[in-house]
């Protein structure tokens, strides 16, 4: 193994009073430090993480268009005016389409639907605008998309259209001169979590609704039920799983599993998904790339329809159509790959991969190049050749900004768009060779290294791993963009005995030793490093830690991540450079958190009598089906946290709002308090 090890130990504990806390809740002792690491550095922002709640949800009010944007489609809802709503091809665009669709068609809106294909482009395009001009349209929302659409807004604007834009992308220096705009990444929009995804903007829109129709539940549900399109979106297009991302994940993947859209149902079905237990890995590698692949082979209506079915047996046909759609995507990204890698074989690796090719389908480019950057860490610019026209997709590694470079050589582009670390753009076929010159030249003279880091969690010892630590490394899921799965490293351990397993040998099977302690451990595609691992006694490793459970019978195992000789090339131990966005700052001072601290200690303790006079309050609001409308007392902020407990332990259930809530009391059922890890935490 070749990856560099980063491990963070140059970090001051957690404060006294948060590290005793934690400890008299029963946290194992190796996850305070692992949560610090990771920017969580107070009992709060803790709590929030372990426990995420539905009751932490910003106001969708906050965004500052929003109050506007509701009466405005209240007013083409008793106007009859026709809406349309204008989607994406992706998985967060289509979705995120659906979502606003159905629930604006339950509403009783007069409401239509457009998804471009891919060869349309990215965004809103005039003619589609001058089509619904023609059909009597009078107000576009635009979902995922819209943000950098100055002319054809302005265009919309001459032909009577208003525009609402909901989107997640970097905006530009000019803003559209919109109706309204729902986007947290402008500059004072009034929403403080950037990091939303498109779905997750037009699901801030939803509930915005909900408030102001005083939560129609009749004729569309709860906003509980619209949770597992969100999640869908939100895992797909890969923003980073913190903050509300998580919530909306979380209990997403919850409410897909018994989900009431027999679109969503049937795929689920389809992916062999159908009464398991859903997580986040599952969603982004089974059922997102069939929803995907729909827009990459310009078929994305395909997987809007099926969202939108209602009809269960023919949601199983659509569905059996979409993994058609995701073998065809899946071939034809095999043979460019193939193609790619033959033309990278006949000479030396340059710096920076630029390709070309008539052949190459333009919306697979882009995953050919990720499988590029994995296998020879190097920026890749792929390129499909269509006449005088080209498209390319691009992929970056660490320390390189692929959005920055094609900023670099703008007069090189026709268009271009994304992020740091990938990016869209189109040009001239012509200048795909001094593209690649410039490309390269720059890359040189940055003098940029390609680097792979593996960033370690914790040094975790074999006498210090148990079925609580897996359990509890277990509850910081989902799992995803800038919330991967811990990683352990165990330091000097004997290798007693190594294996191949699997039809064909493809995995690696080993068992680890200790001073008296052993471990079993799986190394996945492993097994051509059979002879590497077994002529070394001793080994560093690099683990994920999990259950395995055979024949009813449950055991700890490590998956090998990365290995070496025992004390080879020790790791490097720094501050790690944290996700943009975590809750807590890792630059907190010492007087902040001593404030902190102060403020926590000055706050009523949770005892048990309070929470039982609490849920008696609750009840006497509750209605027949044991459903309320509640609002909380802002004088004490003590009760919110009496709600996540409550929830935590199932008594009560979230089903929409952000203040005021609906809520529902499930059961008579009584539940020891101590199951709570909120509220252990906070009786102490």
């Amino acid at each position: 193994m070749t990856n560099k090890w980063r491990i963070n130990q140059n970090i001051s504990p957690l404060n006294r009073s948060c590290s005793v806390s934690l400890a008299k809740a029963g946290l194992h002792p190796s996850i305070p430090q692992i949560l610090y690491n990771r920017g969580y550095t107070t009992l709060p922002a803790i709590m929030d993480y372990l426990r995420p709640s539905l009751f932490d949800f910003s106001s969708p009010f906050l965004f500052k268009d929003m109050t506007k944007i509701v009466e405005r489609l209240d007013k083409a809802k008793k106007n009859c005016e026709k809406v349309l709503v204008y989607g994406d091809y992706d998985a967060d665009g289509v979705t995120a389409t659906a979502l606003l669709y159905k629930v604006l068609h339950n509403l009783g809106f007069n409401v239509l639907v457009h998804i471009p294909d891919r060869d349309d482009g990215y965004g809103l395009h005039q003619n589609i605008i001058e089509r619904a001009a023609q059909n009597n349209v009078s107000l576009i929302i635009t979902v995922d998309c819209g943000i950098t659409a100055v002319e054809e807004i302005k265009f919309a604007s001459n032909l009577n259209i208003d525009i609402i834009i909901t989107d997640h992308h970097e905006p530009g220096e000019i803003l559209p001169e919109a109706f309204g705009i729902l986007n947290a990444k402008v500059k004072d929009s009034g929403y403080p979590f950037r990091h939303i995804a498109g779905v997750g903007v037009a699901y801030k829109l939803v509930q915005a609704l909900f408030l102001y129709y005083d939560f129609p539940v009749d004729s569309c549900g709860t906003e509980l039920d619209y949770l597992d399109l969100v999640a869908l979106g939100t895992i797909a297009d890969v923003v980073p799983l913190i903050g509300e991302n998580r919530v909306l994940v979380k209990y997403g993947l919850q409410v897909m599993e018994n989900s009431k859209h027999p679109g969503l149902r049937a795929l689920l079905e389809e992916c062999g998904l159908k009464g398991k237990k859903l997580k986040a890995g599952q969603i982004a590698f089974i059922v997102a790339p069939r929803i995907n692949a729909a827009g990459r082979m310009d078929t994305a209506r395909m997987a809007l329809n099926l969202l939108l079915e209602d009809d269960f047996e023919e949601a199983l046909f659509r569905a059996k159509e979409l993994t058609a759609e995701n073998q065809r995507r899946q071939a034809a990204e095999k043979i460019i790959l193939e193609e790619a890698e033959s033309i990278l074989n006949q000479g030396e690796i340059p710096p920076v991969i630029v390709l070309s090719s008539p052949a190459w389908h333009h919306g697979v480019i882009g995953i050919v190049a990720s499988r590029l950057v994995e296998k020879y860490l190097r920026p890749v610019f792929l390129i499909s050749e269509e006449e005088d026209i080209a498209k390319g997709s691009a992929r970056g590694i660490e320390d390189y900004n692929v959005i920055g470079e094609l900023a670099k050589a703008d007069n090189l582009l026709l268009k271009y768009g994304g992020h740091k670390q990938a990016a869209g753009f189109t040009l001239l076929k012509e200048n795909i060779d001094p593209l690649r010159q410039f490309l390269i030249s720059s890359f040189l003279t940055q003098k940029t290294v390609p680097k792979q880091y593996v960033n370690i969690d914790a040094l975790v010892s074999l006498d210090q791993i148990d079925f609580s630590l897996e359990e509890e490394l277990a509850q910081m899921a989902p799992f995803g963009a800038e919330n991967p799965v811990p990683l352990l490293l165990a330091e000097g351990l004997t290798v007693s005995k190594v294996q191949t397993v699997g039809k064909e040998g493809e995995h690696l099977k080993v068992v680890l030793e200790s001073g008296n302690k052993y471990l079993e451990a799986i190394g996945f595609k492993r097994g051509n490093e059979y002879e590497d691992l077994a002529s070394l006694k001793k080994i560093d490793l690099v683990y994920t830690l999990e259950v395995n459970e055979y024949y009813q019978e449950k055991r700890l195992q490590a998956v090998i991540k990365d290995y070496r000789p025992a004390g080879a090339n020790k790791s490097e131990k720094s501050i790690l450079k944290l996700p943009v966005g975590m809750i807590e700052s890792m630059d907190e001072t010492a007087a902040a958190l001593e404030q902190e601290q102060q403020e926590e200690e000055q706050k009523p303790r949770l005892t048990r009598e309070m929470l039982v006079g609490f849920y008696k309050q609750l009840r006497t609001f509750s209605r027949p089906n044991n459903i309320l409308n509640w609002n909380p007392d802002s004088s004490k902020p003590e009760q919110i946290d009496m709600l996540k407990v409550l929830e935590e332990l199932g008594i009560i259930s979230w089903l929409g709002g952000t203040g005021p809530y609906l809520l529902k009391i499930n059961s008579e059922k009584r539940n020891n308090l101590i199951n709570s890890l909120r509220f252990r935490i906070l009786n102490n």
